[in-house]
């Protein structure tokens, strides 16, 4: 039972990163139809290009994406008692590129601008 809980935990961080970053995006970049393909492709490989795409030196990386992750992983680690043993930014790199990949499966989801 536990495990899906945690599982259905890090669907929801997941969802909450893209959205956070798609609104950020949007701000960037403008409401594009096609706004999750272009943020997903340009950082499949490496999050570091999402710098390049918005040209705010990592900003939106770190605090609409990362930050996101490690605040996650830090109140799950202390929810298991283990808080210090972790390293958190190795962590949410990992949680970071599964986020990425959950946008680009995931893309028609994230393009709402026309709905609103």
């Amino acid at each position: 039972m536990a495990k899906k809980s945690e599982k259905q935990a890090r669907q929801a961080i997941i969802i909450d990163m893209n959205d956070f970053l798609m609104d950020y995006a949007a701000i960037k970049l403008g409401k594009q139809h096609d706004l999750a393909q272009r943020v997903s492709a340009a950082a499949k490989d490496d999050l570091t290009k999402l710098d390049d795409l918005f040209k705010d030196n990592g900003i939106g990386r770190r605090t609409k994406y990362l930050d996101l992750a490690a605040g996650f992983l830090r109140d799950e680690a202390d929810a298991e008692g283990d808080a210090d043993s972790q390293n958190f930014d190795q962590e949410s790199q990992q949680l970071g590129q599964e986020a990425m990949a959950y946008l680009a499966s995931h893309a028609q989801d994230f393009d709402r601008w026309e709905e609103e």
